[in-house]
Parts: C-alpha cells; sequence; structure tokens
C-alpha cells in the first residue's frame, strides 16, 4: 500500500506544481494603483500607477502631493488616462490628500480638487536610505501614448501610432484655424513634404512613407510660415516593414518621376524633330506633286 501511495504521488507532483506556482504567483504583491476617490496604503519609494477612467479628469491634468516625489501628468493610455508617481523617500506618515489641477493651470489654487489620498507608512532610517538609493536610478516614466484607433492622427505630440513602410498616412491638425497652406511637414520617414490645408480649424494633408524607412520611431516636424521659429517636433510615427509579398514602390515612384522629368524632356524634344522633319518631308513631296502636274499640264 505504501508503495502504491508513493507511485500515486510521483505521478501526481509534476500536475501539482504548476498549480503551486500559480498560486503562488497570484499571491505575489501587485504595483499598488491609485484610482479617484481611493485612499492606497504605500511606503516611501513606492512607485504608483494613476488610471483614471472618463469624467474623473481630463488629459493633460496633473495630480499633485507632498507624499510625490513628482507631480504625475495624465497620459492618454486608451480608454483610460493615466501616468506614474513615486513616493518620496521623506515622505512624513499619514494620511495625505492628492489634488488635481486642469491641463496648463498656473498660479496657487484657492479651491484645489481632491481628488484621492494616500496613507503613507511609518519606515526606519534604514529604509528611508535604501529608498534614496532605489529612487536615484528610476527608469523616467514612457511617454508614448495610445489613442482611440478611431480617432485622427496625432491627437498629441505622443500620440505614436504604427505604419507600414510604403504606406500613405493621413495627417490632421485640430488647432489651427486660419493656417491654410501656411504648415508644412517633414519626417525623415517621408518621401515628400506634405502641406496641411482646411478651414475651420481642421487642417489635414497625406504623407507617404519611404519603402526603404527601418523599422523604429520617428519624428515629425512642424515648419510655420508665418513664424520666423525653427522647425519643432510636432508629433511621433512607429514605422513597421512593409507588407510582405507587396512589392513597395514609393521611392521607386518617387525616383521614376525624377528620371521621367529628364527622360520626358529629352523623348519630347526627340518627338519634336521627328515631327517636324516629317512635316518638312510631306512639304517636298506635296511641292514635287505640285510641279509634275504643271509640267504635265504644259
Amino acid at each position: 500500500m505504501d508503495r502504491l501511495r508513493r507511485t500515486l504521488w510521483a505521478a501526481a507532483l509534476p500536475l501539482l506544481l504548476p498549480l503551486a506556482a500559480a498560486g503562488h504567483a497570484s499571491a505575489a504583491p501587485s504595483t499598488p494603483s491609485l484610482t479617484y476617490g481611493s485612499v492606497t496604503p504605500v511606503r516611501p519609494g513606492d512607485t504608483l500607477t494613476v488610471d483614471a477612467r472618463s469624467g474623473e479628469a481630463a488629459y493633460g491634468d496633473t495630480l499633485h502631493s507632498s507624499a510625490f516625489v513628482a507631480t504625475g501628468t495624465l497620459r492618454m493610455m486608451h480608454p483610460l488616462l493615466t501616468t506614474t508617481v513615486t513616493i518620496a523617500c521623506d515622505a512624513r506618515p499619514g494620511v495625505l490628500p492628492v489634488t488635481r489641477r486642469g491641463a496648463g493651470d498656473t498660479g496657487p489654487d484657492e479651491h484645489p480638487l481632491r481628488w484621492a489620498r494616500v496613507r503613507v507608512r511609518p519606515v526606519g532610517e534604514e529604509a528611508r536610505r535604501a529608498c534614496r538609493d532605489r529612487v536615484r536610478h528610476l527608469p523616467a516614466p514612457p511617454r508614448e501614448e495610445r489613442w482611440a484607433p478611431d480617432s485622427t492622427w496625432p491627437q498629441s505630440e505622443w500620440d505614436v501610432r504604427a505604419f507600414r513602410a510604403g504606406s500613405r498616412v493621413t495627417v490632421t491638425d485640430n488647432d489651427d484655424e486660419g493656417a491654410d497652406g501656411d504648415i508644412s511637414l517633414t519626417s525623415r520617414a517621408f518621401a515628400d513634404r506634405p502641406v496641411l490645408r482646411g478651414a475651420r480649424a481642421v487642417l489635414t494633408a497625406t504623407a507617404t512613407l519611404k519603402c526603404g524607412t527601418k523599422p523604429g520611431l520617428y519624428v515629425v516636424y512642424r515648419h510655420d510660415s508665418r513664424l520666423s521659429d525653427p522647425a519643432r517636433p510636432w508629433a511621433r510615427l512607429r514605422v513597421t516593414a512593409a507588407s510582405a509579398g507587396k512589392a513597395c514602390s514609393t521611392d521607386q515612384a518617387a525616383h521614376t518621376l525624377g528620371t521621367y522629368s529628364r527622360t520626358g524632356v529629352l523623348a519630347w524634344t526627340a518627338g519634336g524633330v521627328f515631327l517636324a522633319a516629317a512635316a518638312g518631308t510631306a512639304l517636298v513631296r506635296r511641292a514635287r506633286s505640285r510641279r509634275l502636274r504643271e509640267e504635265a499640264a504644259e
């Protein structure tokens, strides 16, 4: 009987280990999150993910607290607005408010909006020293944003969408009333220099991506003929490889266009010489035919 139990246990052990591992993983602590109206327990050095749903905040709003190392700015990660904040290593224990301010607001708030609270747990000096070492090496928060796929591009400077090399991309600017034809765009990924055109503060252009563009992140620069300022970064896009099995012809078309303008002149010139020669031959033939008729009449 003992031998049978050992045999059954040995057979069941490989099946039980994955279940135990899954249970341990589910019990592992996750990154704390800060949501609207919440009271979140934290320790100095914790990095919080802030998530706001529609109606709880607006794009570009900022979150402030004496417990934070720095202000958090809400960015779009569709369908949420999100940012990350880190609890300062010298944050005093207790419940501290988190306030929200509108995008672009300056000066002191007379009536700050209490958005959430954090409950900072007390820690010893050794933990604070370890916190300072850890916070010093924290990476910068990511800046890329994810907007709704059915929204026009770009919605912001960091609204990064993915496009295939060789494709044609519609660019939309929703904030430049009366700038029809004044704004052009350049990028190392573009095969041309599109110009934004339109009215009622909505300008559009179509850009063609080079076939030979290597996959990666590219900056789009904005040039405004009304201003003397140099070009400034205005948008970003991620280029992916061209469609497999589909010929990409934007580079070839651009090259052919230049070649066509030169060879076209040659062809036009050659055609003109040919037509002139043909016309001359026809005149000679008509003159000879008229002379033969006159001689025959005499």
